[in-house]
């Protein structure tokens, strides 16, 4: 006896096998702690200034020693780090999006890791069961209020999701005319980042940043940030019932996807009445496709678990716009997501 048991068909050369690969994803939920774990002991933001070892980061964040460089070694492992002789650290570029003084995905990693998400996609099985969410069972409430009662873990999803739309946002006004508009509301908008840069490449225009009234408590100072205070109005409510009125144009920023056919279409039924003749809505959303990613099928889990809502693919779109009082005009694929610019019938 001895050595490695190996499965059946797994190699010892480095080439990924079914067996390897099947590994990775079953122990994908450590790896997801991991990165977590990274940033939380703010190894990350250490490393950002140079290499370190393991000695001197054990010293930083007060873990043992031989437990910190098991951790460090694993970072390495999954290509966080980069291990040096004598156990010194570096950051790989992998890990540099990791970091807290850029654009990164740190928030995010944090998000998934925390236990609103943690802890509810361990009842996946029965959403699927049931084909509703398992999230409000679970944390004993809606996410959104869970968030109001737990601020620090709300905070990281908030930042994770500004991160996004500051990267979406860009996109966007490459490859959508926004001139035409002159009154924009962006349903939903939370810290306003979308709308801000829509109004920017729109000097004309002006903007209704809607969402709930809590959501808003921190969107004025945003807004003030970008020098926009004068052409930025506030406004709070629920957008089942209704949106404000007079917009040229509704915005509506990964919004459908945490909701069913039937809330997905009171929301645009909402924004149809609001428009004026003629107005448009724009969605940037995941259009699930032949060229869809596996993230974009996870995606598609984790909003059926948290909201009971979807992914949708382009006919997907076309028929729920429809029911709401759209016609889709046209699909423009995204890095991550894609944009999606309908008109009113």
């Amino acid at each position: 006896m001895g050595g490695v048991q190996r499965l059946p068909g797994e190699r010892e050369d480095g080439v990924t096998t079914p067996a390897l690969q099947l590994r990775q994803l079953i122990f994908g939920h450590v790896s997801s702690q991991t990165v977590a774990s990274l940033v939380r002991l703010g190894i990350v933001d250490e490393l950002a200034g140079g290499p370190r070892s393991g000695t001197e980061l054990a010293e930083l964040t007060g873990a043992p020693a031989d437990a910190l460089v098991r951790f460090l070694r694993t970072c390495a492992a999954l290509g966080l780090l980069e291990r040096r002789a004598d156990d010194v650290f570096a950051l790989t570029p992998l890990g540099d999006w990791l970091r807290s003084d850029r654009r990164s995905l740190r928030d995010l990693a944090l998000a998934m890791a925390a236990p609103g998400h943690w802890r509810s996609i361990e009842r996946l099985l029965e959403s699927v069961r049931t084909g509703g969410a398992a999230a409000p069972s679970v944390l004993g409430t809606g996410l959104w209020e869970y968030y109001r009662q737990n601020p620090e873990e709300g905070a990281a999803f908030a930042a994770a999701m500004s991160n996004v739309s500051e990267v979406v946002a860009e996109e966007v006004v490459a490859h959508f005319d926004v001139s035409p508009f002159r009154r924009i509301v962006d349903v939903g908008g939370s810290q306003g980042a979308l709308l801000a840069r829509l109004l920017e490449a729109n000097p004309s225009a002006e903007g209704v940043l809607f969402d709930l009234p809590e959501v808003l408590e921190g969107a004025r100072a945003a807004v003030e940030a970008r020098g926009l205070a004068d052409r930025v109005w506030l406004s709070g409510g629920d957008f089942f019932e209704e949106v404000p009125a007079g917009g040229d144009l509704y915005v509506l920023k990964h919004i459908l996807h945490d909701w069913d056919d039937d809330h997905a279409q009171r929301i645009l039924r909402s924004c149809h009445r609001a428009g004026r003749p003629g107005s448009s809505v724009l969605l940037v959303e995941r259009v699930l496709g032949p060229e869809s990613s596996a993230v974009d099928y996870v995606a598609d889990l984790l909003m059926l678990v948290m909201f009971g809502g979807k992914e949708r693919s382009e006919p997907e779109f076309e028929a729920l716009l429809a029911a709401g009082g759209y016609r889709l005009e046209r699909v423009v694929p995204l890095s991550m997501f894609a944009l999606l610019e309908a008109r009113r019938t």
